[in-house]
C-alpha cells in the first residue's frame, strides 16, 4: 500500500512484547512514512507518553505476561491523555475482549493475526481527523443543537452547561456531527461513521454513543437527549 502523501506523518507508540512482530510493523509503518516510537511493556509505553508529543498509540493487550496491561495502558491514557487515539491489536478475540477495549476508549480494535494494510489505512483516516483541526483556530461556539452545548472545533473541547466534557477524539467527531445540525434531525449511522473518516465502524457506534452519554452524565446526571432512532440512527432530543 502507498503512504497517503497528502497527510504529513504522524508519531504513533507503538507497544508489543514480541521482539519480532515489533520489529515487523514497525518497519511497515516507517515505510508508511509514520514516525515510530516503541515500547515493550507498559511502564516504558508511559515513559514515552510523558517524553513524546504522540498522535497515536498503538498497543497490543498482552504484555509481558500481564494479561491485560494494554487496558492497564489505556486507563492511564484516559486519565491523563484523554484525546489520545487508541487502537488495540490482540489474540484476544472474544466479545467481551472487543467490548472492554472499547468501553476504555479504543477507537479500534483489530484481532491478530494483523492485516497490516488495513492498520496502515485506519491510521492515515485518524490522522486526517487529528490534523485536520490544526489547521485553524476558533474559539468556543455555540452549537446549533443546543444553546447550552459550546464547541471548539480546533482543539476538539466541548462544554455542557458551562461545564467540560472529556470525549476522545472521535467521540468529539461523532458529537460534533450532532453539532451541527437542528435538534430532532436523525443522524443516520453512516453519518456517524463518515463523520469518524470511517475509523468508527457500525458494530461499535452504539458502545460510542454510550461512553459519550457517560461522559456528559458525569456534568448533569440527567443527561438525556441522545435518542436511539431503531435501526437507522440517533437523533438529539432538545
Amino acid at each position: 500500500m502507498q503512504a497517503d502523501t497528502c497527510l504529513i506523518a504522524g508519531r504513533v507508540l507503538l507497544v508489543e512484547d514480541d521482539p519480532d512482530q515489533l520489529a515487523d510493523l514497525s518497519h511497515a509503518l516507517k515505510v508508511a512514512e509514520f514516525s515510530v516510537l516503541e515500547a515493550s511493556n507498559q511502564d516504558e509505553a508511559i515513559t514515552q507518553l510523558k517524553d513524546a508529543d504522540l498522535d497515536i498509540l498503538v498497543s497490543d493487550i498482552i504484555l509481558d505476561g500481564d494479561f491485560d496491561a494494554g487496558f492497564k495502558l489505556a486507563n492511564y491514557v484516559r486519565e491523563h491523555y484523554a484525546q489520545l487515539p487508541i487502537i488495540f491489536l490482540s489474540e484476544r478475540r472474544e466479545a467481551d475482549d472487543i467490548w472492554q477495549g472499547h468501553q476504555l476508549g479504543a477507537v479500534d480494535y483489530l484481532a491478530k493475526p494483523l492485516h497490516t494494510p488495513l492498520l496502515i489505512q485506519k491510521l492515515h483516516n485518524l490522522l486526517r481527523i487529528t490534523q485536520g483541526r490544526k489547521t485553524y483556530q476558533q474559539d468556543f461556539i455555540t452549537a446549533l443543537v443546543d444553546a447550552q452545548l459550546q464547541i471548539q472545533p480546533n482543539q476538539a473541547q466541548i462544554s455542557w452547561r458551562h461545564q467540560p466534557v472529556q470525549l476522545t477524539l472521535t467521540e468529539f467527531e461523532m458529537l460534533n456531527e450532532f453539532a451541527r445540525h437542528p435538534a430532532d434531525t436523525l443522524i443516520s449511522y453512516d453519518a456517524l461513521t463518515k463523520a469518524t473518516q470511517g475509523v468508527v465502524e457500525r458494530n461499535t457506534i452504539n458502545t460510542h454513543i454510550c461512553r459519550i452519554r457517560q461522559a456528559f452524565r458525569k456534568q448533569d446526571p440527567q443527561f438525556d437527549h441522545i435518542q436511539n432512532v431503531y435501526g437507522r440512527g440517533y437523533k438529539w432530543r432538545p
